[in-house]
């Protein structure tokens, strides 16, 4: 004779397999902002992405400017340090401007707004100024559980 006991507790255990796999799975998915999930969507970019794009108009900008004031009567090698020393302080003050962290993911398309107002206002403002009254980078959502 069989234990009714028995029974009842592998079928339970039938049922709560599937909804444990499927709780964890939602709960994984949910959390846009982790890492890995957060780079399934195309509308998201790393944070280290987001600050390689705006350096690098950043520093376009500049190279345009130091080229055109410079002229001709300039060493091509000044113009390059003069560019090394614009790409360090566009890379140290423009991240801080955006206020973009390395390790988090932000919407694409208010970085690709920000690096079109780059491009608009480098030659006339000082591109972390640019970036921190134009630019509006905001976080990936982060959906939680209820």
């Amino acid at each position: 004779m069989t234990n009714p006991f028995q029974y009842s507790n592998l079928h339970h255990m039938k049922k709560l397999i599937p909804f444990l796999f499927v709780t964890i799975l939602l709960g994984m998915s949910l959390n846009c902002n982790q890492p890995v999930i957060g780079g399934l969507s195309s509308k998201n970019i790393t944070g280290k992405d987001a600050i390689k794009k705006l350096v690098d108009a950043a520093t376009q900008i500049d190279t345009i400017y130091i080229r055109s004031i410079a002229g001709s009567s300039v060493s091509s090698s000044t113009i390059s340090s003069a560019t090394l020393l614009a790409s360090l302080l566009n890379g140290a003050l423009v991240p801080v401007a955006a206020g973009i962290e390395d390790d988090k993911y932000y919407l694409k398309d208010g970085v690709d707004k920000c690096v079109t107002n780059i491009y608009a206002l480098g030659l006339i403002l000082e591109n972390f100024v640019t970036v921190g009254l134009s630019c509006d980078i905001k976080p990936a959502p982060v959906l939680g559980l209820p």
